[in-house]
């Protein structure tokens, strides 16, 4: 055999044993991928020829006593990204960072987590006209991008925003904490929108579609791949519509709080803080320049001053303090004092707010002329722990249970609060003149004297304020009652809760009434002015009241913050508020009624 014949046969063993082990390869990898790792490459085809698009649930609506809309949802685009199709394409995640407004290099920053997934993420919500023309226009050169419709959070009237509360992404605390989320999902931030995130949040669905090579839509696979969403339940709320607008009108240009309640069920019917904000802002990703204006703002709007914010209650307290006096047998009706304008304790002198005195003082006049060295004597004969009774009978100084967030509970100081604070020989009985008038350590909220007065004009029971009256569900149709508010028996007699409301319609419609100023024949009021004393400033001026007179239906708290008096300051808006919505009840216009008004 020559030379040659042998090396073409080694040649040619050696062309056949390469090629035998490049079909083994090529078997073995065929074997691979179609037995032994079918399922995880047949899910990597499908997520290359469908995309899964998630279908957010509508969030339930909120509407007044009358059903009218407070929150509702609109239309709204949002841009949507495929990660690793934008990842390995720099040049559209910068074109798409361009027609978002981003700044460059959000969206890396943005995508890198998920960089690897066919999942798509949320990028933006909410574009706006000019973003969506230019996506549209540029649409082709960014093909792991796309637009979905979907619903937006609204507040149409941006009417109580403290109490309605605002939605926006959820965070990394929350999410770790609320199972089942998402990032990028929305959530009840504050407000009702957090009490009751549950139920308005609703369950979302998911629909899938067909993409072409390019990560465009070409169609939609219908059949047992789409799940509708399921919308979250309503929320039916006690607020009414126009009496809210009215009251945050009255606080436009104050620092201060209302809240009207119905004395017969306790249903808020309004609740209003300022300055305010607008709940629109968040409705979505929070604009990091829009939320520290909102947060070093000196004035706090974001603060629910309402329910959050603990203020001396000044000489509205008087009422509590007197019921106490007679409920105790310390004073009767007729118990009388001379008040010369002053009163000295050891070696201190306490001033009336009337320089030159009221002179003889008996439990009706009190009330009406708001007679401090009255007070000062009763607080000495029911004691700390008197003043401690005489709140907590009205809830004063204690957590409502307001179906709000971050409640303030207040103080209402015992002798055990002050031994505690001070040591059993560190205070005196001199602290008792103090809180006796509503100043010092006693520390209130508006919608705690707004449940006060509201239990003054009821004369029977302390009733819990809520802003819930049912939850409906729009799936099945069926309305939800809560669990019904806790109320109180005032456990007062029927004659002495007819003295203290006497006393508060004669400080409206008595000759020495500290709020006089405020009568109209066409609905006779009742409250009580206060003042209280403010470390930091001018006084804060307060109003607590109720409507008609004669048989009440409406309460209401007024506070306004370096008001000064409560005769000048709070008594005329709790005024103009009362007589609207006890107008509006009578079935009278409130714009013809009000016209020709006179003080």
């Amino acid at each position: 055999m020559s030379p040659r014949l042998g090396t073409d046969a080694v040649r040619l063993w050696a062309f056949r044993i390469i090629g035998t082990l490049l079909f083994a390869m090529l078997g073995f990898r065929l074997f691979h991928l179609q037995v032994l790792h079918s399922e995880e490459y047949r899910e990597k085809a499908d997520s290359n020829r469908f995309r899964i698009i998630e279908i957010p649930a509508p969030r339930g609506a909120m509407r007044d006593r009358h059903n009218r809309l407070l929150v509702t949802n609109r239309p709204a685009y949002s841009c949507y990204g495929v990660p690793r199709e934008l990842w390995r394409d720099k040049r559209s995640m910068e074109l798409l960072e361009q027609i978002l407004g981003f700044t460059e290099g959000f969206l890396p920053q943005e995508l890198r987590p998920n960089r690897g997934t066919f999942a798509p993420v949320r990028i933006k919500r909410d574009l706006s006209f000019e973003e969506l023309s230019k996506f549209e226009e540029l649409r082709d050169l960014i093909p792991g991008a796309f637009l979905e419709m979907e619903q937006k959070r609204a507040y149409p009237d941006r009417l109580a925003p403290h109490a309605i509360g605002y939605v926006s992404e959820i965070s990394k605390e929350e999410l770790s904490r609320w199972p089942g989320l998402e990032m990028g999902d929305l959530v009840g931030k504050r407000g009702l929108e957090r009490l009751h995130d549950a139920e308005l949040r609703g369950r979302n669905g998911r629909r899938v579609s067909v993409v072409n090579a390019h990560g465009q839509e070409v169609g939609a696979v219908e059949r047992l791949r789409r799940v509708e969403p399921i919308p979250g339940r309503e929320l039916w709320l006690t607020l009414d519509l126009e009496l809210q607008a009215l009251a945050e009108s009255l606080l436009v240009g104050k620092i201060g709080a209302i809240a009207a309640m119905d004395v017969r069920t306790g249903g808020i019917l309004a609740l209003a803080s300022a300055p305010s904000y607008d709940p629109n802002i968040f409705a979505g990703r929070v604009n990091v320049s829009e939320w520290n204006v909102l947060l070093e703002d000196p004035s706090k709007p974001m603060l629910n001053r309402a329910v959050q914010t603990m203020y001396p209650p000044g000489s509205t307290i008087k009422m509590a303090m007197l019921l106490e006096g007679l409920e105790s047998e310390a004073v009767t009706p007729e118990w009388s004092i001379h008040c010369p304008g002053h009163f000295t304790f050891g070696n201190r002198t306490f001033k009336c707010w009337r320089k030159g005195g009221h002179g003889r003082v008996s439990a009706l006049t009190a009330i009406e002329a708001s007679c401090d060295v009255y007070f000062y004597r009763l607080g000495l004969l029911i004691g700390v722990d008197g003043v401690h009774r005489a709140m907590s009978r009205f809830h004063l100084g204690r957590l409502t249970g307001i179906d709000q967030t971050s409640e303030a509970e207040g103080l209402a100081p015992s002798e055990a609060y002050y031994n505690k604070r001070y040591g059993p020989r560190g205070w005196t009985k001199g602290f008792i003149l103090s809180i006796a008038i509503g100043q010092g350590e006693v520390l209130v909220t508006p919608v705690q004297m707004c449940a006060y007065a509201a239990a003054a004009a009821d004369g029977k029971v302390w009733r819990q304020p809520h802003l819930v009256r049912a939850i409906y569900d729009p799936v099945t149709g069926k309305v939800a009652t809560p669990p019904p508010p806790t109320d109180e028996p005032l456990n007062a007699s029927a004659e002495n809760i007819a003295l203290i409301r006497e006393g508060m319609r004669r400080v409206v419609w008595g000759e020495s009434g500290t709020a006089r100023g405020q009568r109209n024949q066409e609905v006779h009021i009742a409250g009580k002015t206060g003042t209280a004393q403010n470390a930091h400033g001018d006084d804060h001026a307060w109003f607590v009241g109720f409507a008609p007179v004669e048989d009440p239906i409406i309460a209401t708290c007024v506070l306004v913050e370096f008001g000064e008096h409560g005769s000048s300051a709070a008594a005329p808006l709790s005024n103009l508020l009362m007589r609207r919505y006890v107008l509006a009840e009578r079935g009278v216009e409130p714009g013809l009624a009000l016209a020709g008004d006179s003080h």
